[in-house]
Protein backbone atom coordinates (compact mmCIF):
# COMPACT_ATOMS: atom_id res chain seq x y z
CA UNK A 1 0.00 0.00 0.00
CA UNK A 2 2.83 2.03 -0.18
CA UNK A 3 2.53 2.84 -3.99
CA UNK A 4 1.63 6.42 -5.02
CA UNK A 5 -0.99 4.93 -7.06
CA UNK A 6 -3.26 4.54 -3.66
CA UNK A 7 -2.84 7.94 -2.53
CA UNK A 8 -3.24 9.59 -6.35
CA UNK A 9 -5.97 13.05 -6.33
CA UNK A 10 -9.64 12.27 -7.28
CA UNK A 11 -8.27 14.77 -10.32
CA UNK A 12 -5.10 12.70 -11.90
CA UNK A 13 -7.48 9.57 -11.44
CA UNK A 14 -10.37 11.41 -13.32
CA UNK A 15 -7.75 12.52 -16.33
CA UNK A 16 -6.34 8.93 -16.21
CA UNK A 17 -9.55 7.73 -16.85
CA UNK A 18 -10.29 9.86 -19.55
CA UNK A 19 -6.97 8.68 -21.05
CA UNK A 20 -7.74 5.44 -21.17
CA UNK A 21 -11.10 6.22 -22.86
CA UNK A 22 -9.74 8.57 -25.15
CA UNK A 23 -7.25 5.65 -26.09
CA UNK A 24 -9.81 2.38 -26.51
CA UNK A 25 -9.18 0.26 -29.33
CA UNK A 26 -6.43 2.40 -30.94
CA UNK A 27 -2.85 4.02 -30.52
CA UNK A 28 -2.43 6.51 -27.46
CA UNK A 29 1.13 8.23 -26.82
CA UNK A 30 1.46 9.92 -23.33
CA UNK A 31 3.91 11.95 -22.86
CA UNK A 32 5.35 12.81 -19.08
CA UNK A 33 8.10 13.17 -17.14
CA UNK A 34 7.60 10.26 -14.53
CA UNK A 35 6.79 7.54 -17.03
CA UNK A 36 7.51 4.77 -14.06
CA UNK A 37 4.86 6.93 -11.81
CA UNK A 38 2.63 7.27 -14.93
CA UNK A 39 2.44 3.99 -16.32
CA UNK A 40 1.84 2.49 -12.91
CA UNK A 41 -1.31 4.99 -12.78
CA UNK A 42 -2.20 3.83 -16.32
CA UNK A 43 -2.21 0.30 -15.25
CA UNK A 44 -3.89 0.34 -11.92
CA UNK A 45 -6.71 2.18 -13.37
CA UNK A 46 -7.12 0.12 -16.67
CA UNK A 47 -7.24 -3.19 -14.41
CA UNK A 48 -9.98 -1.09 -12.09
CA UNK A 49 -11.49 -0.39 -15.40
CA UNK A 50 -11.44 -4.08 -17.22
CA UNK A 51 -11.27 -6.57 -14.12
CA UNK A 52 -14.98 -7.25 -14.30
CA UNK A 53 -15.43 -10.79 -16.56
CA UNK A 54 -12.33 -10.98 -17.59
CA UNK A 55 -12.10 -14.24 -15.30
CA UNK A 56 -8.47 -15.80 -16.38
CA UNK A 57 -7.82 -13.88 -19.50
CA UNK A 58 -5.15 -11.31 -19.07
CA UNK A 59 -7.43 -8.49 -20.14
CA UNK A 60 -4.68 -5.58 -19.15
CA UNK A 61 -0.99 -5.99 -19.51
CA UNK A 62 1.72 -3.64 -18.72
CA UNK A 63 5.30 -4.56 -20.53
CA UNK A 64 8.40 -3.16 -19.51
CA UNK A 65 9.94 -2.38 -23.37
CA UNK A 66 13.22 -1.89 -22.46
CA UNK A 67 13.59 -5.89 -20.88
CA UNK A 68 11.40 -7.29 -23.11
CA UNK A 69 14.38 -6.50 -25.69
CA UNK A 70 16.75 -7.32 -23.22
CA UNK A 71 14.75 -10.86 -22.89
CA UNK A 72 14.35 -11.06 -26.57
CA UNK A 73 17.79 -10.67 -27.64
CA UNK A 74 18.99 -13.14 -24.76
CA UNK A 75 16.56 -16.35 -26.52
CA UNK A 76 18.19 -16.02 -29.37
CA UNK A 77 21.58 -17.34 -27.42
CA UNK A 78 19.33 -20.25 -25.61
CA UNK A 79 18.22 -23.04 -26.60
CA UNK A 80 14.09 -22.70 -26.00
CA UNK A 81 12.68 -19.24 -25.47
CA UNK A 82 11.99 -18.41 -21.84
CA UNK A 83 8.87 -18.89 -20.39
CA UNK A 84 8.43 -15.29 -19.31
CA UNK A 85 9.63 -14.06 -22.46
CA UNK A 86 6.58 -16.53 -24.08
CA UNK A 87 3.95 -15.27 -21.58
CA UNK A 88 5.30 -11.46 -22.53
CA UNK A 89 4.70 -12.19 -26.43
CA UNK A 90 1.35 -13.60 -25.82
CA UNK A 91 -0.31 -10.75 -23.59
CA UNK A 92 1.29 -8.26 -25.58
CA UNK A 93 -0.65 -9.40 -28.91
CA UNK A 94 -3.99 -10.16 -27.14
CA UNK A 95 -4.17 -7.70 -23.73
CA UNK A 96 -7.26 -5.88 -24.62
CA UNK A 97 -5.13 -2.84 -22.68
CA UNK A 98 -1.61 -2.88 -23.30
CA UNK A 99 0.95 -0.28 -21.38
CA UNK A 100 4.20 0.32 -22.65
CA UNK A 101 6.93 1.79 -20.59
CA UNK A 102 10.82 2.15 -20.42
CA UNK A 103 11.17 3.33 -24.22
CA UNK A 104 13.17 5.81 -22.75
CA UNK A 105 15.62 3.67 -22.00
CA UNK A 106 16.05 2.00 -25.80
CA UNK A 107 18.26 3.10 -28.32
CA UNK A 108 16.36 2.88 -30.98
CA UNK A 109 18.22 1.08 -34.16
CA UNK A 110 16.16 -0.63 -36.50
CA UNK A 111 15.57 -3.98 -34.21
CA UNK A 112 14.26 -2.13 -31.49
CA UNK A 113 12.49 -0.03 -33.39
CA UNK A 114 10.60 -2.67 -35.55
CA UNK A 115 9.95 -4.51 -33.13
CA UNK A 116 7.88 -1.78 -31.20
CA UNK A 117 5.98 -1.10 -34.72
CA UNK A 118 5.26 -4.54 -35.61
CA UNK A 119 3.53 -4.68 -32.00
CA UNK A 120 1.87 -1.16 -32.75
CA UNK A 121 0.52 -2.31 -36.17
CA UNK A 122 -0.65 -6.08 -34.90
CA UNK A 123 -2.29 -4.60 -31.89
CA UNK A 124 -3.83 -1.80 -34.32
CA UNK A 125 -5.18 -4.42 -36.80
CA UNK A 126 -7.45 -6.30 -34.01
CA UNK A 127 -8.16 -2.91 -32.54
CA UNK A 128 -6.84 -3.58 -29.57
CA UNK A 129 -5.81 -0.35 -27.01
CA UNK A 130 -2.27 0.36 -26.97
CA UNK A 131 -1.01 3.03 -24.69
CA UNK A 132 2.59 4.24 -25.28
CA UNK A 133 4.23 6.10 -21.78
CA UNK A 134 6.51 7.95 -22.97
CA UNK A 135 9.09 11.38 -22.76
CA UNK A 136 8.62 14.11 -25.20
CA UNK A 137 9.16 12.27 -28.41
CA UNK A 138 11.31 13.72 -29.74
CA UNK A 139 14.06 13.00 -26.95
CA UNK A 140 13.84 9.66 -27.78
CA UNK A 141 16.98 8.31 -29.00
CA UNK A 142 17.80 6.48 -32.09
CA UNK A 143 18.69 6.49 -35.87
CA UNK A 144 17.70 5.16 -38.71
CA UNK A 145 14.49 5.08 -41.27
CA UNK A 146 12.62 2.59 -39.15
CA UNK A 147 13.34 5.38 -35.85
CA UNK A 148 11.94 8.30 -37.67
CA UNK A 149 8.84 6.12 -39.24
CA UNK A 150 8.23 5.06 -35.33
CA UNK A 151 8.87 8.89 -33.89
CA UNK A 152 5.77 9.30 -37.01
CA UNK A 153 3.47 6.69 -35.35
CA UNK A 154 3.85 8.51 -31.91
CA UNK A 155 3.88 11.99 -32.41
CA UNK A 156 0.16 10.90 -34.61
CA UNK A 157 -1.15 9.49 -31.44
CA UNK A 158 0.01 12.07 -28.88
CA UNK A 159 -2.10 12.84 -25.51
CA UNK A 160 -0.75 15.05 -22.96
CA UNK A 161 -0.58 13.42 -19.59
Amino acid sequence: MQNSVYNTSRKILDRVCEILDHAENKLCTVETNDTIASSNLLTYCAICKHWKGNRLHCNVYHLNFSSYLDNIQKSWSAKDTPEDLEYAQIWSSTAKVLIISNIDYVQFKDFQAQTLLNLIHNRQASNLTTIIVSPKVNSLIGSGLFFNKLQSVLRGAVMSA
